[in-house]
């Protein structure tokens, strides 16, 4: 895994991939295309990382994770809105020469009022119908231009981004895992059948028995309830709630137990042993 890398392995389709995605936005104007292309891309990476990477099976499975991720998020890329580009309205040349005109009408009809009074009433009466229509006609309809699509370039370059995290993510925890396995290995003291606690526990119950001091060996015994419960081994005594975990034995005397049971949780490992009192014992 020293050359193959999935930020590689992107690199190798790179023009191939570029090219079909400007092809998506340009003549298709499909995302869904792009978003199911790079779900293949994806896809076709993971196969070619894992088998280079045959051996590692860590690496292999964060690969798994990561790429599965990856195309999921990808359908974020069919949740764009449409944008709307509006044009301002432009201002016609025509409404403005009529507007003009208009003015001249004007003009010329107060001019001509005292000498030609019937022409100057047919301009007054064509100037309010320039200026009208000047007025109907001013602006030019607005032009709205609606456009959806992905930016080929910005989307290679997040695909590329996402490699090299994905790269520099499993690295990370491939180390993170051999650091974990080394510091197992070395508090592991694996060359010896016992650990230091269970070592002391049994020396000192083998130093009783071979001083044949029974006092000293009981005292040492009263270690064996708490170091079993770390183990997660429980010591119940006899229970009348709980008769079937013992092995009842009839006596005159008065009820003990003779022998814990040994649980594992709610599992029992071994039954109890205990005397019960009865009348009728022999």
């Amino acid at each position: 895994m020293d050359t193959v890398t999935v930020e590689s392995l992107l690199l190798a389709d790179e023009e191939k991939l570029r090219s079909e995605l400007a092809a998506d936005t340009v003549i298709d104007n499909d995302r869904t295309l792009s978003a199911e292309r790079l779900r293949g891309t994806f896809g076709d990476v993971l196969l070619r990382y894992n088998a280079a990477a045959s051996a590692d099976r860590p690496r292999q499975a964060l690969a798994d994770c990561l790429t599965a991720v990856v195309s999921d998020m990808l359908g974020l890329l069919q949740a764009g809105t449409v944008r709307r580009d509006g044009k301002k309205p432009a201002v016609r040349m025509s409404a403005v020469v009529l507007l003009m005109l208009g003015v001249i009408l004007a003009l010329s009809a107060a001019l001509l009022y005292a000498r030609f009074f019937v022409p100057s009433i047919i301009l007054a009466a064509l100037c309010p119908v320039c200026v009208f229509i000047s007025g109907r006609i001013w602006h030019t309809k607005a032009e709205e231009q609606v456009s959806a699509g992905l930016d080929a370039e910005l989307v290679w370059r997040t695909v590329r981004r996402t490699g090299e995290t994905m790269d520099r993510k499993i690295d990370g925890f491939c180390q993170q895992l051999k650091g974990w396995e080394e510091e197992c290995a070395a508090n592991t003291t694996s060359d010896l059948p016992l650990s230091e606690e269970e070592l002391s526990l049994f020396a000192d119950l083998l130093e009783g028995l071979y001083s044949e001091n029974g006092d000293y060996a009981l005292r040492q015994l009263v270690k064996l309830r708490p170091y079993l419960r770390r183990r997660g081994v429980e010591i119940r005594d006899y229970d009348e709630t709980d008769p079937a975990a013992f092995e009842l034995l009839p006596t005159r005397k008065d009820t003990r137990t003779v022998r814990p049971a040994i649980y594992a949780g709610d599992k029992l490992l071994l039954p109890g042993r205990a005397v019960e009192h009865t009348d009728e014992a022999r």
